[in-house]
């Protein structure tokens, strides 16, 4: 098999992996992690304790946004 034709089948392949572009991205920011994980119930509940996992799930998407900073490092661009 020809050198030239094995790179572009490893391309397509990477093509076929590479399907996040494609995807619609869950918008953590503006819906939230905890309230898609956790039981309604806990919710609807304490105010004390819904206040409490309100900031959890704030201190959750803040370290998230750390991460999707540090996937992007090299990407000066992407800013």
């Amino acid at each position: 098999m020809d050198i030239k034709n094995r790179n572009n089948k490893r391309k397509e392949n990477l093509k076929d992996f590479n399907i996040t572009e494609e995807i619609e991205k869950y918008d953590y920011a503006s819906e939230g992690i905890l309230n898609k994980t956790l039981p309604k119930i806990l919710f609807k509940g304490n105010a004390i304790l819904v206040t409490f996992l309100q900031l959890i799930d704030l201190r959750i998407i803040m370290l998230l946004k750390y991460v999707d900073k540090l996937k992007h490092f090299k990407w000066i661009t992407w800013y």
